[in-house]
């Protein structure tokens, strides 16, 4: 069984890979509200910057960089 950071860190077990911006910040599909799509990407890197240091550091590297992205695409 292969490591899967989306599904251990977040919760994602859709098979699309990456997952859509919304559903990696862990909103709604369509969200428009900037201070909600603000808020679930300062939520996921927070939580995602704790494997930094371990194992799987670049696995968290390109998720925080997704997460990154996400905000900048699901904005209204």
């Amino acid at each position: 069984q292969t490591f899967d950071p989306y599904h251990k860190w977040l919760g994602i077990r859709d098979p699309q890979r990456p997952p859509n911006h919304y559903r990696l910040l862990g909103l709604e599909l369509y969200e428009c509200d900037d201070e909600v799509i603000r808020d679930a990407a300062t939520r996921q890197v927070t939580y995602i910057k704790r494997y930094q240091t371990g194992p799987y550091r670049d696995d968290c590297l390109s998720i925080l960089g997704e997460i990154n992205a996400a905000r900048a695409a699901a904005r209204p």
